[in-house]
């Protein structure tokens, strides 16, 4: 066993850029891979289009239930723009701007481009990748750690743990990561999965699969605004992605906004009532509004009674939407809950467990909205790891 050696449990987004930094701090490094390629999520993200990057960061949008200043603070760590000028410089992949979204895509569309970017940085640095390993075991000793793995036992000073959560298990996360550190004596607060698709277990809006629109979506706890999509198993698009983890946090009833409707718009005119609501949504949302509030489809507003008024205006403006559950972590983009902050050193991301012992990005508690934000997260918490596990006095 090498003095200075790091081994990096996980080749997703944290993993790739914490071996890459350890090995550039001048670390001999191991990164330690289940799959053949790794990076299987950065493939997957963003219709495979992978947005690297938020173009504004919004720590105030992300969920943890540790403290939030030291959430934020390991955001801060690696500000947004040097980031940005890391993908384009150091690794050469030029960034462009969805003016619609505000997120940064790669400007070939191409996630592959990215992951086999992050791939061949890392090899530059010179790490060493060995992929189709699982890892079995981890144990520590005053004089490093030994990992047990399906090629055989890996013998290192220090390692990082950025093997991921739950979500989407086909990519290879299956939680192995979580519990080697609970094993190791860490406290993991509730684990859930993050946005992902909500069910209508009743059915009820089958008939509207594949009506799109902007919402405002808001529960007891949490708002959001942007695409809605009915599905034929209930409601997707990022407003419904970014307010699903409520769902598992104990807030029964989410409402949605599907249009302004002043009450006065429908006072003093004499038209079909399903003629104004479908200037300002889909018509077949419209008739489904309206037969539920028990309007007939021909009926006039200048016919309206007060309390079919107030309905109307209701069912519009603050729907109460009927939700059964979510997909769970086969279609969650990210994982809620994890290992608290509070259990790692902010600035190394350090163990405060188990010296020698890293843990960085999804693993951790923490995940903000669609859009850039987790990937983010998984740079900056990666590369601080990265840093202080390759950096030996």
């Amino acid at each position: 066993m090498s003095v200075r050696s790091v081994a990096v449990v996980g080749a997703g987004a944290a993993g790739l850029v914490a071996a890459a930094f350890a090995a550039a701090a001048g670390a001999p490094v191991t990164l330690i891979e289940r799959t053949r390629d790794g990076g299987r999520k950065i493939l997957i993200s963003g219709g495979g289009r992978c947005n690297v990057l938020p173009s504004v960061l919004a720590p105030e949008r992300f969920v943890t239930d540790s403290p939030a200043h030291l959430l934020r603070g390991m955001l801060r760590a690696w500000p947004l723009h040097e980031q940005r000028a890391f993908f384009e410089h150091e690794l050469g992949i030029p960034l462009a701007l969805e003016q619609e979204s505000g997120k940064l895509f790669p400007q070939s569309d191409r996630a592959r481009d990215v992951r086999d970017g992050l791939v061949e940085f890392a090899k530059a640095k010179g790490v060493e990748l060995r992929f189709d390993t699982t890892v079995t075991g981890l144990s520590a000793s005053p004089s490093g750690f030994s990992l047990e793995t399906s090629t055989g036992a890996i013998e290192c000073a220090r390692v990082i743990l950025a093997t991921g959560g739950l979500s989407v298990p086909a990519t290879g996360s299956d939680g192995t990561g979580l519990e080697i550190a609970r094993t190791l004596g860490h406290h993991l607060n509730d684990t859930y999965p993050a946005l992902t698709p909500l069910l209508d277990g009743g059915g009820r809006h089958a008939a509207l699969s594949g009506v799109s629109l902007n919402v405002r979506l808001r529960s007891k706890s949490w708002e959001t605004h942007g695409g809605f999509l009915f599905t034929h198993r209930g409601y997707s698009g990022p407003s419904v992605l970014d307010i699903s983890h409520v769902t598992e946090r104990g807030d029964a009833v989410i409402r949605a906004q599907w249009a302004t409707l002043p009450a006065e718009e429908l006072i003093g005119k004499d038209e079909f009532v399903s003629s104004i609501l479908s200037r300002k949504m889909p018509a077949r949302l419209a008739e489904q509004l309206t037969r539920e509030c028990g309007i007939p489809a021909d009926r006039r507003t200048s016919s309206l009674k007060r309390a079919e008024r107030n309905a109307l205006v209701e069912a519009v403006t603050s729907y109460e939407l009927p939700w059964s559950g979510n997909e769970g972590y086969k279609k969650a983009e990210v994982t809620g809950g994890g290992v608290a902050l509070t259990e790692v050193d902010p600035k190394t991301l350090e163990s405060r467990k188990v010296k020698g012992l890293y843990l960085c990005g999804e693993m951790l508690d923490a995940f903000g909205p669609i859009g850039g934000h987790n990937f983010s997260w998984a740079w900056s918490t990666g590369r601080a790891a990265g840093m202080a596990a390759g950096k030996f006095a």
